[in-house]
């Protein structure tokens, strides 16, 4: 079994936009009205590019309908969107590849964000590949998920990423935060999480993301470690983060053109010279 890590991140308020990836307006997700009186359960859209795993796992979710509600299904960007605009579920299990293509999902999410902001995503992967676990976590997922994990696991990724957390391995977020550091200079901070900081704050975090200790920041900024260290604590205390690592998985969460640039960025870095 993986080992696996559920990191509490606050939701940004902020929407990101994208061009919808909708194909044809007739199809529709396959919708279950939730059931009254189950209120406490964790209503949840399920999507795979072919629809008989959709109603396998849909199944499988079944059998712990104490726990979660499927309330929809879909296998196109399509039926995804129409999903959780007529049902508004806790979390969307999105497929990374669906019937319209690979990555439809992954590039899916902003707008998913965008049509119902409380909807959680937890991204299916076919395997922990560095590449799709930034480019998932980019977009703007809540948590990304591997078809070879048991299904023990995946229930309790979906309520995990239901309660505002995020789910990944060490690993996963390993190549993220590797990603991060690597390009954050050529990045700008989340407009909606610097405008929560001081401008001397600002500085501290800029240079904690990329990487450098308390000792380093200080001697960039004139600042004692001690010092350092109190600013990160009370950054930390506005953003309702606990260490680093969730320090920079909220600052990830980039306006489109910021997030763009980056992909561009590591796209030429891959290029052969």
């Amino acid at each position: 079994m993986r080992n696996q890590t559920a990191v509490l991140i606050p939701e940004p308020n902020k929407r990101d936009q994208s061009a919808a990836l909708v194909g044809e307006p007739d199809k529709r997700a396959q919708i279950t009205v939730a059931e009254a009186g189950k209120r406490n359960q964790t209503t949840v859209l399920i999507s795979e590019p072919n629809k008989m795993y959709c109603d396998l796992l849909k199944k499988a979710f079944y059998v712990v309908r104490n726990r979660f509600q499927v309330v929809a299904t879909a296998s196109t960007a399509s039926e995804i969107l129409a999903g959780i605009e007529e049902t508004h579920p806790h979390v969307a299990i999105v497929s990374a590849n669906l019937q319209d293509g690979p990555l439809t999902g992954i590039r899916l999410l902003p707008e998913i964000r965008r049509i119902h902001l409380d909807t959680r995503t937890l991204v299916a992967l076919e395997a922990p590949e560095p590449d799709l676990v930034i480019e998932a976590f980019r977009f703007g997922a809540d948590g990304v998920f591997c078809r070879n994990s048991p299904f023990d696991l995946l229930c309790k990724s979906v309520e995990a990423v239901s309660q505002g957390q995020i789910w990944a391995s060490n690993d996963e977020l390993r190549y993220v935060l590797n990603a991060f550091a690597k390009f954050s200079k050529q990045r700008k901070m989340d407009s909606n999480v610097e405008s929560r900081m001081t401008k001397r704050e600002a500085e501290v975090v800029r240079l904690a993301v990329e990487g450098l200790s308390n000792r380093e920041i200080g001697q960039q900024l004139g600042l004692t470690e001690h010092t350092v260290k109190n600013y990160l604590f009370r950054v930390f205390d506005k953003l309702g983060v606990s260490n680093r690592v969730e320090l920079v998985l909220s600052c990830l969460r980039q306006e489109p053109d910021a997030r763009d640039d980056m992909a561009t960025e590591q796209r030429n870095s891959a290029q052969p010279r």
